[in-house]
C-alpha cells in the first residue's frame, strides 16, 4: 500500500447541489471527509445521499458546486480517472470470473505487471479472510463471501477514497453485523478516507467518525455519532436518529413547557414558542422511566405492548390525549408486568426538544 493511500485523502463537497428538471435531489451539500475518515450519510429513501455519492464516484454530474481531492477539483475528470474505489448493495461480481479473477479486474485495466498483480489478489484474499476461495466463483459463496470480494476488488487499485453504496443491505441481520465490523476494521487498518451510504441508523452509529443525516438534499447536521444521539440539532433529527415519543405539550413560559402531567425544560430556550402554544416535544424511551403509582406528579397509564429485546424490553404505554408512549425498560423490571396492567411513569431528562404542531 502507498504511503498516499495509507494517509487516505481529503473529500471535499462545495455547495454541492444536483436538480432532475424542477426536482432538486440535492440543495447545496457541504461534506468535508478528512484523511482515514469514515463518514456516513443516512437519511430515509429520496433525501439525496446516494446522489451525493454517486457524484463523487463520476456517475452523476453536479449542476453546481464543487467536488474536490485533496483540494484538486473533480468534477470534470471521469469515473474511471478518479481513483476511488466503490461497493455497491448488489456486489456485481463478474459471475464467469473466479474469486481471484474479480479482484484482480481493476489491476489488469489499470495494466500492473503481473507478479505484482498476483501479490496484491493474494494481500486482498488474506485481507478479507478468503484465501482458500481464491478459485471458486461467486455463486459457490454465501452472500458475506460475495461481499467480502466485492471489497477486496474495491481496495485491491489502492484506491484514495473508498465509496460504500448500501453494501449490506442485502444481507441477513447477523452476517450484516459481522460484515460490518470487517469494513470497519479493514478501513481503519489502512486508513483510508471513505464515504459510506446508507439508510440503517444502527449501521451507520456503529462505525462511523461521523454522521452526516440528510433530508430533502440538505444536510440537517453532521457530527459523532453520540453528539447526534444526545444532542440533536433539529427535530428531524431527533426523531430519525433513534427511536423518540412526540408527546403533546404547552409552552408554560419562555424556554419551559407542560407535557402531560410535568413541567420540562425546552432545550432550546430561545425557540421562539409564544405562552401558550401548542407543541410537540421529542423525548427519547431511554429518558422515560417506571415510577410508583402513589407519586403525585406521574403519569398513569396502562401497558398495551411488551417488546422483549434481551437486556432491554420496550414498553408501549396507552396514554389519554397522547399516541402510544414507549419506554425502554431492563427486562428484569418488566419480568412481572403484563399487558392491560396500570403503570405509572415520569421524565427523567433535565431537558427535552420541542417542534411546532
Amino acid at each position: 500500500m502507498s504511503k498516499e493511500a495509507r494517509e487516505g485523502a481529503t473529500l471535499e463537497l462545495k455547495g454541492v447541489s444536483r436538480h432532475f428538471g424542477s426536482v432538486k435531489a440535492l440543495d447545496g451539500l457541504d461534506i468535508t471527509v478528512h484523511p482515514g475518515e469514515l463518514v456516513a450519510l443516512l437519511g430515509p429513501s429520496g433525501c439525496g445521499k446516494t446522489t451525493a455519492l454517486r457524484i463523487v464516484a463520476g456517475l452523476e454530474v453536479a449542476t453546481s458546486g464543487e467536488l474536490l481531492v485533496n483540494g484538486e477539483r473533480y468534477n470534470e475528470t471521469p469515473a474511471n480517472h478518479r481513483d476511488m474505489g466503490m461497493v455497491f448493495q448488489s456486489y456485481s461480481l463478474f459471475p464467469n470470473l473466479t474469486v481471484s479473477e474479480n479482484i484482480d479486474y481493476g489491476l489488469r485495466v489499470r495494466k500492473i505487471d503481473s507478479d505484482k498483480r498476483h501479490k496484491r489478489v493474494d494481500e486482498m484474499l488474506e485481507l478479507v479472510s478468503l484465501e482458500s476461495k481464491g478459485q471458486s466463483y461467486p455463486h459457490q459463496l454465501s452472500g458475506g463471501q460475495q461481499q467480502r470480494v466485492a471489497l477486496a476488488r474495491a481496495l485491491a487499485i489502492q484506491p484514495r477514497v473508498l465509496l460504500l453504496d448500501e453494501p449490506l443491505s442485502a444481507l441477513d441481520a447477523q452476517v450484516r453485523g459481522q460484515i460490518r465490523e470487517e469494513i470497519r476494521r479493514i478501513q481503519l487498518d489502512l486508513g483510508i478516507t471513505t464515504l459510506f451510504v446508507t439508510h440503517d441508523q444502527e449501521e451507520a452509529m456503529a462505525i462511523s467518525d461521523r454522521v452526516g443525516v440528510m433530508s430533502h438534499g440538505r444536510l440537517e447536521q453532521i457530527d459523532k455519532p453520540i453528539v447526534l444521539y444526545n444532542s440533536p440539532a433539529t427535530s428531524f433529527v431527533a426523531s430519525f436518529v433513534g427511536l423518540a415519543n412526540r408527546i403533546p405539550a404547552e409552552i408554560t413560559a419562555k424556554g419551559k413547557a407542560r407535557v402531560l402531567n410535568q413541567k420540562v425544560n425546552i432545550l432550546d430556550s430561545a425557540a421562539p414558542f409564544a405562552e401558550g402554544a401548542k407543541v410537540n416535544v421529542i423525548i427519547r424511551p431511554e429518558s422515560l422511566e417506571l415510577v410508583s403509582e402513589s407519586d403525585l406528579d406521574a403519569t398513569r397509564g396502562i401497558v398495551a405492548l411488551k417488546s422483549f429485546l434481551g437486556p432491554m424490553t420496550k414498553v408501549g404505554i396507552a396514554v389519554e390525549g397522547a399516541p402510544l408512549i414507549h419506554l425502554n425498560v431492563s427486562s428484569r423490571e418488566v419480568r412481572k408486568l403484563e399487558i392491560g396492567d396500570k403503570v405509572a411513569f415520569k421524565i427523567s431528562s433535565d431537558e427535552v426538544m420541542a417542534e411546532s404542531v
